[in-house]
């Protein structure tokens, strides 16, 4: 293509100078009437006082031969709005855009053809009628043979519009690709000053090319000549930063001309120098242009490669392009010259342009093969190794730590609670003890029933505080997987009928030689909690709870499933039901549909005991659960039961609670027991008792584990034994259930329970502290003592 416009550009004016007729020479008459002779081209400045639409009339003459044949009119540079008429006839008109600030690109090239019935033989009449609101320019007139002023035209207009605007274009194109990159790499000001500069040229030659611009003389002439040095001085500083130059004091002073630049010209322009002065300013440019092709020229000697050769020829070539561009603007005799630094952008930009995105995927490449071996050796390395798992446990305890924060909320926020339900489950108790009408009877059911309901709620929160805080002990054991399935389905068919669902139970024949190996009271909970979910959400049809043995290692595996035919859950939802606090189809949060931690707690004990549990389900079908246990021929061994049953007549029981009506329920409750019972709100006031009553031998201690002042359970506890000389079997109870006092509470060494604390539990505790053997010397416990002191059988006992 280059080529192409070259030979164009050499064979276009040849021809057009040995057909053509260039007039030169014609009769101007002003808007004033006044007549003069002047030589093309001109340009008639604006002056003060003159009419809003300035005017001009040419005429002039070309002799056409003989024989005229198809015949035009060519203007190569007209800066105004024309009307063409030859021998008195209009052949174009143009006049009434004389609005336009001035016409540039195409706009400044104007060809009319002449019809043949307008001319003559011999000398031919032109009339050129000009008008502008600002200067009017006209070059130097064509008149002859239309095709060869048809080449001449689209000679100039592919050099002087169209190949510039498709360089700029592709420019344009490149910059932003470039900006891109550095928008990636911030730290590459490379690419942005080539960005920047690139992006400015192929603006400033399209802004060029407009027939209207948006400003109007002299406001454009001084800005178009600013345009130059907006791209020439980042593009000037890439070029010395390209070649590793350090030249700060003349980047800066290139910086300070630009800034200076604007209110020169101003300045030039009221004092009607501004032509010369925008020349030399834009030499000055030029010449900042010549330092950054000499600084690219010595880098390219350094490189001696390809590259090097053709960034030290495009230099040159833009450099040399720049200063014709100058000597072009100089000419008199040519008022619309074709400037050649647009071409010399299309050789120069795209070829820095590929060097620097090469670099860039070289730069990537280089960074994914040091990344390589950087992966081999963090493998290879243990120490490296070492402080990767560093950052991850920092990682896993600040999560953690969050977890903890989470639970440690919901256990604050349940404690203030705790206490008074604690408080009415006594009197509660304490009421059913009284047998003197059926009708007290049923409202302590009713008591019963709503205390079950919060103590449920309560149990769910507790479960997920003592699983962050490491608190929930596993007792792994063999157990019968049959009996526990069936004893499930019977403590939930009353629920299914009453919904008119079908409850069946399938259980494979090898449970018969086969036990269960994992917690029996968690899988219990597990099995339970599913369970009930699919007859609480099933409305029609069935559950089935089945259990089957599958082939594997060791003894196989049991697979317990539960099928309902439920709506099911959607496939986005099918992980989220597992976490806290989520309930499908409950956004109201109604109470009765439960509190959205039930699955959560089934994953959680699941993975505590490292057993398998997946959901299958179709939307609107139904689901399914899958337990997977690990099946064992070894005989089912029971686990320890502390038994409620046995008197508790005439059982010395010492109570520490700073709640007056937690002390009083619970003195309820114990004398109704026959207990004889002391309370008090610390240990120093129950010492106080037990001494002023010589009687009073504790056989058993219910401490709380918040006192006032600071003080602790565990504190009174020990002095209690060390004031009676003998271990007491002690019970801590608490209405905290923080991870963190959960661990206090483990550590101890102390059974404890968690308020409110069911009746049942607190009776089973005081059996088993009244039926053991008094305490050894030294004040250390029994054997029988320290069993019966089991906190995480207590915790335990009730699935």
């Amino acid at each position: 293509m280059l080529l192409w416009m070259l030979a164009v550009a050499l064979v276009g004016p040849v021809a057009a100078q040995t057909q053509n007729h260039q007039v030169r020479e014609a009769l101007r008459v002003g808007g004033d009437g006044i007549a003069k002779t002047v030589t093309l081209p001109e340009y008639i400045e604006r002056r003060a006082g003159d009419p809003e639409k300035l005017t001009a009339t040419y005429r002039l003459r070309a002799d056409l031969g003989s024989r005229p044949g198809p015949t035009a009119v060519y203007l190569p540079g007209v800066f105004a709005a024309a009307r063409i008429a030859v021998n008195g006839h209009v052949i174009a008109d143009r006049i009434e855009e004389f609005h336009l600030a001035r016409l540039g690109g195409a706009g400044r090239l104007v060809l009319a053809t002449v019809p043949r019935e307008f001319l003559h033989a011999g000398v031919n009449e032109v009339e050129l009628k000009l008008a502008s609101r600002q200067g009017i320019g006209l070059s130097a007139v064509w008149v002859g043979d239309e095709n060869t002023l048809r080449a001449m035209h689209e000679h100039k207009l592919l050099w002087q519009v169209n190949g510039p605007a498709a360089g700029a274009g592709v420019v344009l194109v490149l910059s932003l690709c470039v900006l891109v990159i550095w928008a990636r790499r911030p730290t590459h000001t490379l690419y942005g000053y080539f960005g920047i500069g690139g992006t400015i040229w192929a603006l400033h030659t399209l802004w060029r090319l407009m027939p209207e611009p948006f400003l109007e003389p002299p406001h454009l002439g001084i800005w178009r000549n600013l345009g130059y040095g907006f791209f020439a001085v980042p593009l000037v500083i890439f070029c010395l930063r390209l070649s590793e130059w350090q030249l700060p004091r003349f980047e800066k002073a290139m910086w300070w001309s630009l800034l200076l630049s604007p209110p020169v010209l101003y300045v030039a322009q009221y004092a009607g120098v501004l032509g010369s002065t925008a020349s030399y300013v834009r030499l000055l440019w030029i010449g900042a242009v010549a330092v950054g092709v000499y600084a690219v020229g010595l880098y390219a000697l350094r490189r001696r490669d390809a590259q090097g050769v053709l960034l030290l020829a495009t230099g040159f070539v833009a450099l040399a392009f720049g200063v014709r561009d100058w000597l072009a603007d100089q000419n008199p005799t040519d008022n619309n010259p074709i400037f050649l630094t647009s071409f010399a952008g299309v050789l120069f930009f795209p070829l820095v342009a590929w060097i620097l995105i090469d670099g860039f995927v070289q730069a990537a490449r280089d960074l994914e093969r040091l990344n390589a071996e950087l992966e081999q050796r963090v493998a290879d390395k243990s120490a490296q190794l070492r402080h990767a798992l560093e950052n991850m446990s920092a990682a896993k305890e600040a999560a953690e730590g969050a977890n903890r924060a989470k639970s440690a909320f919901l256990a604050a926020a349940s404690h203030d609670l705790r206490q008074p339900t604690h408080a009415l489950g006594l009197y509660m108790a304490a009421l059913r003890a009284e047998k003197d009408a059926v009708p007290r009877a049923e409202l302590a059911d009713r008591m019963s029933e709503a205390i079950a309901a919060l103590n449920t709620m309560f149990n769910a929160l507790l479960d997920v505080s003592r699983m962050d805080a490491g608190a929930l002990q596993v007792d792994v054991r063999p157990f019968a997987i049959a009996p526990l399935m069936h004893r499930l389905a019977r403590e939930l068919s009353r629920q299914a009928q009453d919904r008119g669902l079908r409850l069946s139970v399938r259980v494979s024949t090898n449970s018969q030689r086969l036990n269960a190996l994992s917690d029996p009271v968690l899988v219990e909970r597990i099995l339970r909690n599913l369970l009930g979910n699919a007859v609480k959400y099933t409305q029609a049809g069935g559950v089935l709870l089945a259990c089957r043995w599958r082939h594997g290692e060791g003894d196989g595996s049991w697979q317990v499933e539960i099928w309902d035919t439920g709506p099911g859950i959607p496939a986005a939802d099918r992980e989220r039901v597992f976490e806290e606090f989520f309930q499908l189809g409950n956004s109201e949060r109604d109470r009765t549909g439960g509190m959205g931690l039930g699955l959560s707690i089934v994953r959680r004990m699941a993975r505590l005991l490292g057993h398998r549990l997946r959901l299958d389900s179709i939307e609107g079908k139904g689901s399914r659960f899958v337990l997977e246990l690990p099946a064992t021929a070894e005989p089912a061994r029971a686990a320890l039961e502390i038994g409620a049953s046995g008197s508790l007549a005439g059982l010395r029981v010492g109570i520490v609670d700073d709640d007056p009506e937690v002390r009083e329920a619970a003195r309820a409750l114990l004398a109704g027991w026959k207990c004889k019972v002391v309370c008090a709100a610390d240990v120093d006031e129950l010492l106080a008792r037990t001494d002023a009553d010589p009687a009073v031998h504790l056989q058993a201690l219910i401490v709380d584990y918040e006192l006032r002042d600071g003080r602790n359970g565990i504190e009174a506890i020990e002095a209690v034994r060390r004031a009676c000389g003998k271990a007491v079997p002690a019970l801590v109870v608490s209405g905290a259930a923080a991870p963190d006092r959960l661990l206090e509470l483990q550590a101890s060494g102390h059974p404890w329970m968690i308020k409110p604390v069911p009746a049942s539990r607190l009776r089973s505790w005081l059996v088993q502290a009244m039926s053991s053997h008094p305490p050894g010397p030294g004040g250390v416990a029994s054997r029988q003592d320290r069993d019966a002191s089991e906190g995480n059988h207590l915790e335990r006992a009730t699935p």
